[in-house]
């Protein structure tokens, strides 16, 4: 009986050894979560680009139409950081908040950056509400978790920070306070590591959340289940930023119904097909497609770009590696011609920072050796030639042996 008790639990007892080791051991999802950090930024940045000659109207001293919002809004007196009567002051402000997006790209300080940049899109959109969308929604969201996470590993600058504070910490030079100076983690792993990955599987369960909501409320309407849903959408003059692409959809029935049960059925079974590798990757094409189509058709770059870029977590480490190195690959040639200070700015090209230490020539003797093991022995005259050259260099070493034990002698 106990034995077939222990069969019946090893199976929930092994679940929860990898659920701990999964949440306390690592940090996981560090390339899709820098990946996420770039694009969520360009993002926000692409909103504050594009609207910067309209700032007053849409958010400024000329935005009084959006008084009657701002009264009943929830976001209480953070609405009003950017209620200034100043227009030179409301720009510099928004000018400081576009800086602050292009610091949240590059990774620099990004924890701080990060929490400046959710509190100010959501202080700034709100002031007028109806002009947001659910990118602006999604944003705010990922941002404030991002802040628990750490997503600045890699292509940042904090992590080029990181790797000259460690190679200082190693000789041991750096106080606690340095550790946080130079983005180096100053709690236990294990803490840090529950926090990044319990804010990881927050962020992926709103987005499964996001999805499944969405696709199950557009089934219940009938011109869903008829596959006719998109054609009032596209064919609206606001959303028709290419028209003849919009009408080419619209005017081919079976086109027009293929993509609108598409764009149910890629959001409905996209966090079930996560769960196995073939279907993820079919799971993730399909919902950038989705996302491509929404950004080009109807002319919503910024929500889409939002959106991938928290899809961003669910792409593979060993994905963004394959990309890296072909990223690196292209742009060796423009690396080397780049100034010297600018060129330490950026990573390191895998590989590359091994090349002279000596565990990497240790390394290669050994690969020589082995080289040798396999049948690539000297043969004939060249190894008469080895075997002289190894007799005049031991008769040489032991002529200045005998001259130095003289000199000790004398």
């Amino acid at each position: 009986m106990t034995m077939i008790r222990d069969q019946l639990l090893r199976p929930i007892q092994e679940g929860i050894l990898r659920s701990q080791g999964w949440l306390l051991l690592r940090k996981n999802a560090l390339y899709g979560l820098s990946a996420t950090r770039i694009l969520v930024g360009v993002a926000m940045l692409g909103v504050l680009l594009t609207n910067f000659s309209s700032r007053h109207v849409l958010w400024g001293v000329g935005s009084f139409w959006a008084e009657p919002y701002r009264e009943t809004n929830a976001f209480g007196g953070l609405v009003d950081l950017f209620g200034v009567e100043s227009p030179a002051l409301f720009t510099l402000m928004y000018l400081a908040l576009i800086g602050v997006a292009v610091a949240v790209i590059i990774g620099w300080r990004t924890r701080l950056t990060t929490l400046l940049l959710a509190l100010g899109m959501a202080a700034l959109v709100e002031r007028a509400s109806p002009m947001g969308d659910q990118g602006d929604n999604i944003a705010r969201i990922g941002l404030l978790l991002m802040v628990l996470m750490s997503t600045a590993e890699h292509w940042s600058l904090d992590a080029r920070r990181r790797r000259l504070g460690e190679q200082r910490a190693a000789r041991g030079e750096l106080s606690v306070g340095m550790r946080f100076w130079h983005s180096m983690p100053v709690l236990p792993a294990w803490w840090t590591n529950l926090l990044h990955n319990g804010a990881l599987i927050a962020l992926a369960c709103q987005i499964f959340i996001l999805y499944t909501a969405s696709a199950l409320y557009k089934v219940q309407g009938s011109t869903w289940q008829a596959g006719t849903a998109l054609y009032y959408p596209l064919s609206l003059h606001e959303y028709g930023v290419f028209p003849w692409l919009n009408s080419l959809v619209t005017g081919n029935p079976v086109l027009l119904t293929t993509l609108t049960y598409f764009s149910v059925y890629v959001q409905l079974f996209f966090a079930v097909g996560l769960l196995h590798p073939v279907t993820r990757r079919l799971a993730l094409i399909g919902i950038v497609l989705l996302h491509g189509g929404i950004a080009v058709m109807m002319g919503l770059p910024w929500f889409s770009l939002a959106m991938l870029a928290f899809d961003a977590i669910f792409v593979s480490d060993r994905t963004y590696r394959f990309l890296e190195r072909l990223a690196a690959a292209a742009g060796a040639p423009l690396r080397a011609r780049l100034p010297g200070p600018l060129r330490r700015l950026l990573p390191p090209p895998q590989g590359q920072g091994d090349q002279t230490s000596p565990g990497s020539e240790a390394a290669a003797q050994q690969g020589e050796s082995k080289k040798r093991g396999k049948g690539h022995e000297p043969k004939g005259q060249e190894l008469k030639d080895r075997q002289s050259k190894d007799q005049k260099s031991t008769g040489k070493a032991s002529k200045d042996e005998t001259v130095g034990a003289g000199s000790r002698r004398r």
